[in-house]
Protein backbone atom coordinates (compact mmCIF):
# COMPACT_ATOMS: atom_id res chain seq x y z
CA UNK A 1 0.00 0.00 0.00
CA UNK A 2 3.10 2.56 0.37
CA UNK A 3 4.39 1.92 -2.67
CA UNK A 4 1.00 2.47 -4.35
CA UNK A 5 0.88 5.70 -2.38
CA UNK A 6 4.43 7.01 -3.33
CA UNK A 7 3.56 6.17 -6.89
CA UNK A 8 0.06 7.95 -6.94
CA UNK A 9 1.81 11.38 -5.08
CA UNK A 10 4.58 11.13 -7.53
CA UNK A 11 2.65 10.99 -10.49
CA UNK A 12 0.24 14.00 -9.14
CA UNK A 13 3.23 16.51 -8.07
CA UNK A 14 4.41 15.82 -12.10
CA UNK A 15 1.37 16.91 -13.55
CA UNK A 16 1.19 19.81 -10.88
CA UNK A 17 4.72 20.90 -11.16
CA UNK A 18 4.88 21.66 -15.02
CA UNK A 19 2.30 24.17 -14.75
CA UNK A 20 3.78 26.07 -11.76
CA UNK A 21 7.15 25.97 -13.44
CA UNK A 22 5.35 27.28 -16.73
CA UNK A 23 3.59 30.09 -14.93
CA UNK A 24 6.62 30.97 -13.24
CA UNK A 25 9.06 31.42 -16.32
CA UNK A 26 6.08 33.33 -18.09
CA UNK A 27 6.25 36.06 -15.01
CA UNK A 28 9.92 35.52 -15.48
CA UNK A 29 10.03 36.37 -19.18
CA UNK A 30 7.32 39.77 -18.77
CA UNK A 31 9.80 40.80 -15.83
CA UNK A 32 13.09 40.04 -17.94
CA UNK A 33 11.15 42.26 -20.60
CA UNK A 34 10.15 45.00 -19.09
CA UNK A 35 13.45 45.72 -17.65
CA UNK A 36 14.75 45.12 -20.94
CA UNK A 37 12.32 48.42 -21.97
CA UNK A 38 13.10 50.67 -19.07
CA UNK A 39 17.23 50.16 -19.62
CA UNK A 40 15.96 51.56 -23.37
CA UNK A 41 14.57 54.49 -21.83
CA UNK A 42 16.98 55.10 -19.16
CA UNK A 43 19.97 54.11 -20.77
CA UNK A 44 19.46 53.96 -24.65
CA UNK A 45 18.67 51.38 -27.04
CA UNK A 46 22.06 50.62 -28.02
CA UNK A 47 22.82 49.52 -24.72
CA UNK A 48 20.05 47.73 -24.08
CA UNK A 49 19.57 46.14 -27.32
CA UNK A 50 23.19 44.78 -27.16
CA UNK A 51 22.80 43.92 -23.10
CA UNK A 52 19.69 41.52 -23.90
CA UNK A 53 20.60 39.92 -27.30
CA UNK A 54 22.39 36.62 -27.40
CA UNK A 55 25.33 36.15 -29.02
CA UNK A 56 23.15 34.54 -32.17
CA UNK A 57 20.73 37.09 -32.45
CA UNK A 58 18.64 37.80 -35.44
CA UNK A 59 17.25 41.40 -35.87
CA UNK A 60 13.87 41.57 -38.19
CA UNK A 61 13.77 44.67 -39.44
CA UNK A 62 11.08 46.44 -41.35
CA UNK A 63 11.43 46.82 -45.30
CA UNK A 64 14.70 45.69 -44.79
CA UNK A 65 17.47 42.55 -44.46
CA UNK A 66 17.56 41.04 -40.78
CA UNK A 67 20.89 40.89 -39.02
CA UNK A 68 22.09 38.01 -38.02
CA UNK A 69 24.21 37.90 -34.90
CA UNK A 70 25.46 40.20 -32.30
CA UNK A 71 28.56 41.81 -34.42
CA UNK A 72 25.98 42.97 -36.89
CA UNK A 73 23.87 44.65 -34.10
CA UNK A 74 26.85 46.24 -32.52
CA UNK A 75 27.40 48.07 -36.26
CA UNK A 76 23.77 48.52 -36.88
CA UNK A 77 23.57 50.58 -33.70
CA UNK A 78 26.28 52.57 -34.85
CA UNK A 79 24.83 54.25 -37.50
CA UNK A 80 21.40 55.23 -35.36
CA UNK A 81 21.31 58.39 -33.98
CA UNK A 82 20.43 57.51 -30.31
CA UNK A 83 20.18 60.44 -28.87
CA UNK A 84 17.20 61.52 -30.58
CA UNK A 85 14.93 58.19 -30.35
CA UNK A 86 13.49 56.65 -27.69
CA UNK A 87 12.06 53.20 -28.18
CA UNK A 88 9.82 52.01 -25.33
CA UNK A 89 7.45 48.81 -25.36
CA UNK A 90 5.09 46.90 -23.00
CA UNK A 91 4.75 43.15 -23.08
CA UNK A 92 1.16 42.10 -23.11
CA UNK A 93 1.54 38.36 -23.42
CA UNK A 94 4.51 35.77 -22.75
CA UNK A 95 4.57 32.15 -23.04
CA UNK A 96 7.48 29.90 -21.83
CA UNK A 97 8.30 26.43 -21.65
CA UNK A 98 11.75 24.70 -20.33
CA UNK A 99 14.58 27.50 -21.70
CA UNK A 100 12.67 29.10 -24.45
CA UNK A 101 9.76 31.65 -24.56
CA UNK A 102 8.05 34.43 -26.11
CA UNK A 103 6.75 37.91 -25.50
CA UNK A 104 4.41 39.95 -27.77
CA UNK A 105 3.76 43.80 -26.87
CA UNK A 106 3.05 47.28 -28.14
CA UNK A 107 5.65 49.95 -28.73
CA UNK A 108 6.06 53.24 -28.68
CA UNK A 109 8.70 55.59 -30.98
CA UNK A 110 9.58 59.16 -30.10
CA UNK A 111 11.74 61.45 -31.80
CA UNK A 112 13.12 64.05 -30.14
CA UNK A 113 11.88 67.51 -31.52
CA UNK A 114 9.13 65.82 -33.20
CA UNK A 115 5.51 66.03 -32.42
CA UNK A 116 4.96 62.52 -34.13
CA UNK A 117 5.29 59.33 -31.99
CA UNK A 118 5.54 56.16 -34.55
CA UNK A 119 3.73 53.10 -32.94
CA UNK A 120 3.63 49.17 -33.75
CA UNK A 121 3.87 45.51 -32.44
CA UNK A 122 6.42 43.23 -31.61
CA UNK A 123 7.84 39.57 -31.04
CA UNK A 124 10.81 38.63 -29.12
CA UNK A 125 12.12 34.63 -28.97
CA UNK A 126 13.98 34.41 -25.93
CA UNK A 127 16.34 31.65 -24.58
CA UNK A 128 17.61 31.03 -20.96
CA UNK A 129 21.28 30.66 -21.29
CA UNK A 130 23.88 29.12 -18.68
CA UNK A 131 23.23 31.28 -15.70
CA UNK A 132 19.73 31.55 -15.51
CA UNK A 133 19.42 35.05 -17.58
CA UNK A 134 17.09 35.32 -20.14
CA UNK A 135 18.67 36.90 -24.03
CA UNK A 136 16.60 37.62 -26.80
CA UNK A 137 17.59 35.67 -29.83
CA UNK A 138 14.90 36.96 -32.27
CA UNK A 139 13.23 39.94 -32.04
CA UNK A 140 10.79 42.05 -34.80
CA UNK A 141 8.23 44.33 -35.05
CA UNK A 142 6.34 46.21 -37.76
CA UNK A 143 4.41 49.87 -37.66
CA UNK A 144 0.65 50.17 -36.88
CA UNK A 145 -1.89 52.45 -36.60
CA UNK A 146 -2.03 54.69 -33.21
CA UNK A 147 -3.75 52.87 -30.39
CA UNK A 148 -7.23 54.09 -29.40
Amino acid sequence: MTKKLFFLLLILSACIHPATDKKLLEKELIKTDQDFSQMSIEKGMKEAFLSYAADSVIMLRQGKLPLFGKAELIKHFETVPEKQIQLRWVPVVAEASGDLGYTFGKWELRVTGKDTVEYGTYVTIWKKVPGGKWKYVLDGGNDTPKPD
